[in-house]
């Protein structure tokens, strides 16, 4: 593959200011200062390309996505600053399989992602940081496991099985699997682990004999005991968890009161679920958010427009407003 650069400038937004602050359901929900998207600022800003799946190094000073050209193509791995510029490959040569759903460990320094296969499978796999020696997680035939979250000791993931939407903690060293969720119970997503290894927020469904639908996905926290509760006290809809790094709060993205169901936007709440605030507009379909190690930021993919009027995901960071919950 060849090295790829690009000069990025920072592109401000603004649209429309939404309503301050609504009662749901007994939880307090208000719009930030930036809910207005003034305070948001796009680090990449690709022409023929989908920018998606954003997370931090373990310093904070870049972030890693995945880019899908708009037309024809594979997902592979890219790495941008955070104050934006050149945007370049993680790995020098094409890995043998896409690379999606990227996860830095600040333990080891390793990239776990979700890579995709020809033949339709999906496994988790590590790389180093520097895009070297990449490889296959662990054995694998024909599985389909998505979403790798590193647990703090870094020998160990979460991740989705796919097959029958169960979340599963893996040894890296062992390959021995344990399974988290119970099917009959929980239909489950996406999933993130907590800072101190305890807890996992995670995208699910009660299990009604329903096929599964990530649209009617609320956001709900498993302990290490067992103890499975929904995050909020009347769940509304919630994907893509992601802990705050001093673990007492939750980003997910949600479309609860969008204009059309199809746009998302990042939301924030305590870990109790008492209290929960919107980042972005929803003009600006934000998804998958994520925290930068020092809780300052939080990344995310969101709408911009694209060569031939077309409009696809771009990396955009936004600051933490300093009066969250």
């Amino acid at each position: 593959m060849q090295k790829v650069t690009q000069r990025m400038h920072f592109t401000w937004l603004k649209t429309v200011a939404m309503v301050a602050s609504i009662a749901l359901f007994g939880a307090e929900v208000a719009a930030s200062p930036s809910v207005d998207g003034s305070s948001i600022r796009f680090v990449t800003s690709d022409a023929d390309g989908a920018d998606y799946g954003p997370a931090f190094s373990p310093d904070g000073s870049r972030i890693i996505f995945e880019r899908h050209p708009l037309g024809p193509g594979r997902w592979e791995a890219y790495v941008v600053e955070v104050s934006g510029g050149d945007i370049r490959p993680i790995s020098k040569n094409a890995a043998p399989v896409e690379e999606t759903r990227l996860r830095w460990s600040s333990t080891t320094n390793e990239i776990a992602f979700t890579g995709l296969a020809a033949d339709k499978s999906a496994s988790t796999w590590l790389m180093n940081a520097d895009g070297t020696h990449i490889r296959a997680a662990y054995p694998s035939s024909k599985p389909q496991f998505f979403y790798p979250s590193w647990y703090p000791s870094g020998t160990q993931i979460a991740e989705l099985d796919g097959s029958n939407n169960t979340i599963r903690k893996i040894d890296l060293a062992t390959g021995k699997s344990q399974v988290l969720t119970q099917q009959h119970l929980l239909l489950a997503g996406m999933s993130s682990v907590s800072p101190d290894g305890k807890w996992i927020a995670l995208a699910a469904q009660p299990n009604r004999g329903q096929l599964y639908d990530q649209t009617k996905n609320t956001i709900w926290l498993i302990s290490s005991t067992g103890d499975a509760h929904p995050l909020e006290q009347a769940p509304l809809e919630g994907r893509a968890p992601s802990w705050s790094p001093d673990g007492t709060r939750i980003a997910f993205e949600s479309n609860r009161s969008s204009f059309s169901p199809g746009f998302y936007a990042v939301f924030v709440a305590a870990k109790d679920g008492r209290s929960i605030r919107q980042l972005t507009p929803y003009a600006l379909n934000a998804q998958h958010p994520v925290w930068s190690p020092d809780g300052r930021l939080i990344a995310f993919s969101a709408r911009q427009p694209k060569a031939g009027g077309k409009y696809g995901p771009g990396i955009a960071v936004i600051a933490v407003p300093s009066h969250l919950p």
